[in-house]
């Protein structure tokens, strides 16, 4: 999996099923996806850097989690924590990864 081929099967309106919650992309530009959180109204972006990390980390480690995000991108993780659900949620609409107590592990088809 890479950026190119994530950004293949996503879309500005597709909405993004987490765990707890769902997300819509409201823009995709040169520097990452831009999301909506909830109904509220408000938005969180994911640089292309956090998703190239997380795919890196599932190709090699075969599973991502929220210590290791928050360790890989410390300001991130304080400023917009539900990127790594919304990353999570991203790798499983392209059936790249799965979800199962609290971490992202690599889909094997």
């Amino acid at each position: 999996m890479s950026i190119e081929e994530l950004l293949d099967n996503i879309n500005i309106g597709l909405e993004i099923k987490k765990i707890r919650a769902t997300s819509k992309i409201l823009a995709i530009t040169d520097k990452g996806i831009k999301y909506s959180l909830g109904t509220s109204g408000n938005s969180k972006n994911i640089s292309f850097q956090e998703l190239k990390e997380a795919i890196n980390e599932l190709k090699v480690k075969g599973s991502i989690s929220r210590e290791w995000y928050a360790k890989q991108f410390p300001i991130q993780s304080k400023s917009a924590p539900c990127n790594y659900s919304t990353i999570g949620g991203l790798l499983m609409h392209v059936s790249y990864a799965s979800y199962d107590k609290g971490k992202y592990y690599l889909k094997i088809n």
